[in-house]
């Protein structure tokens, strides 16, 4: 790969160089200042890591690691290859472990915190130690984070990894000997991006149009440049590429994603964690840049420098869009999916406090307004940090379902799972006191025998049959109160509960219930 030429005069300060402060503020090295983010993001992600019921998504990540590993291949043939590399990992991972709560979360609270020192890193190249350091610990503060850093699912590592392409992406930028090997860890990274979620791979077009501003700012630059990133993005897609075929086949799975609404667009601010809090930082942000604008051109340049918004911008907006985009043909957004575009964020905020503190006047003034600026972001996200660590605090409480099941169930009570086509089939595997105590009337195939999630279902005349010997039935899962068919077999709604989009309900057979019904009026 060719090498751009070396300008004969020292690089403008709106360049991507490599003349990053030796030292930071206060006598840390840059790459030490990373460690501070690092280390307090992984402090807040810990604490109560547990809180949060297993949910829906954290289910099936149990139910692919509960099984060898040539059975996980098997599965991932029929369902969920776009997650096989974090199925893995979890996978081997488990086997040292085990899976807990708190062992199937740790590695995704562990690569936010790698993700905040990348940031960190990432911000000093673009603007400065100060702007790194300070997205650093915005990003440690954000709810969002703590969210997915406390999901047993392939989000927080793809938002580590996103980081750590973005970051080889800008080193591959700057000029020097070394660019080949940047430009080869950013197609292994690119590699990696893609094998976690297909779907990440949209931070490409965002690093296309950083690197068309490069060009555009530096119309000299060698085609070594152009070209080699190119090598790197096609042969990372040329190698991810059976992935996409056999996600593309297996498309049915999102079938439960509704088509695109307003609220959809609405809740790509939630990669804050919150609409407030979006609303907040970027108001500070709007405030900072106008204001800088009107103040000087020079200062402006100077604190959010063309890099820095060339990256950022593009890598916050463009993802969501395309896939909000693609939604009015198939149904493809969640939030989930752009998780990996918090960074954004954080680098933008970042820099905002950094010039913050930079504002005319006294030095104390402005290190006052940016400590401000971080505690604003701090308090109005402090309540979703607490109310995310409830048990319900991800939008599902499969601990209470069993903790209900366990409190009022009998020794030879049964679960009857209303459909195949839900996610209630796969609640058993969460916790080992409620629905897993039961046994399951409605099971077919086991999962791994059957290479599926939650395994099959037995036939209606099976489960009519095994019904028979049943006394008592918890039925799990549906949208309406009753079951018709327990009901046309003799059973008798004693209780339900909703708990969180998910009915369970009791039943008992007409004659079970007459007869406690006969032993109460006896004992009174």
């Amino acid at each position: 790969m060719g090498q751009e030429a070396e300008p004969a005069a020292p690089p403008s300060r709106t360049e991507v160089t490599e003349h990053v402060p030796a030292r930071a503020p206060g006598g840390w090295s840059p790459a030490w200042l990373a460690l501070i983010p690092a280390v307090l993001t992984l402090g807040v992600t810990l604490y109560r890591i547990q809180g949060p019921s297993i949910t829906e998504d954290e289910d099936a990540t149990l139910l692919a690691i509960h099984r060898t590993f040539p059975q996980l291949v098997h599965l991932l043939g029929r369902v969920d290859v776009v997650h096989g590399t974090y199925y893995s990992l979890i996978w081997a991972w488990s086997q040292v472990f085990g899976t807990g709560e708190l062992a199937v979360r740790f590695p995704s609270a562990v690569a936010m915190a790698l993700a905040a020192g990348g940031i960190t890193l990432l911000g000093q190249r673009l603007v400065s130690p100060l702007a790194g350091l300070a997205a650093g610990l915005v990003f440690t503060a954000l709810p969002s984070v703590s969210w997915f850093a406390e999901d047993a699912r392939d989000y927080a590592l793809v938002t580590l990894v996103a980081v750590v392409a973005s970051y080889l992406f800008i080193r591959a930028l700057e000029s020097g000997p070394r660019r080949r090997h940047w430009l080869i860890g950013y197609g292994v990274a690119l590699l990696a991006l893609g094998l976690a979620n297909l779907f990440a791979l949209l931070i490409i077009p965002a690093h296309a149009l950083a690197l068309a501003s490069r060009i555009r700012r530096n119309p000299g630059i060698r085609r070594g440049l152009v070209s080699g990133w190119l090598l790197a993005v096609v042969a990372a897609l040329v190698v991810v590429s059976p992935v996409a075929v056999t996600g593309y086949q297996q498309m049915h799975q999102v079938g439960w994603i509704p088509p695109v609404k307003l609220r959809d667009v609405f809740s790509v601010m939630r990669v804050a964690g919150s609409r407030p809090l979006f609303y907040v930082m970027a108001g500070i942000i709007i405030v900072v840049v106008v204001a800088g604008a009107i103040v000087s051109r020079g200062w402006l340049a100077e604190h959010w420098p063309e890099p820095l918004v060339a990256l950022t911008l593009p890598w916050l907006v463009l993802p969501p869009a395309v896939l909000l985009l693609g939604s009015l043909a198939h149904p493809v957004y969640t939030y989930r999916y752009i998780a990996f575009c918090i960074p954004a964020l954080a680098l933008l905020m970042g820099a905002t406090l950094a010039a913050l503190s930079q504002v005319a006047g006294p030095a104390w003034l402005g290190r006052v307004a940016a400590v401000a600026g971080l505690i604003a972001v701090l308090a109005v996200g402090l309540p979703l940090q607490g109310s995310e660590r409830g048990s319900d605090g991800h939008g599902f409480d499969i601990r209470e379902i069993d903790q209900t099941v366990a409190h009022y169930r009998h020794r030879d009570d049964a679960v009857f799972n209303i459909t195949a086509n839900h996610y209630e089939r796969e609640l058993e595997i969460a916790y080992p006191y409620g629905l897993r105590r039961l046994r399951d009337v409605t099971a077919g195939a086991s999962a791994a025998a059957s290479g599926t999630m939650g395994g099959t279902y037995a036939s209606l005349p099976v489960i009519r049959q095994r019904l028979a010997g049943v006394r008592r039935v918890w039925a799990v899962g549906g949208t309406i109160k009753h079951v018709p068919l327990l009901e046309g077999l003799g059973f008798h709604l004693s209780r339900h509960w909703y708990v969180t989009g998910v009915y369970i309900r009791l039943y008992i057979k007409e004659h079970a219930a007459s007869t406690v019904h006969s032993t109460a009026r006896a004992g009174q």
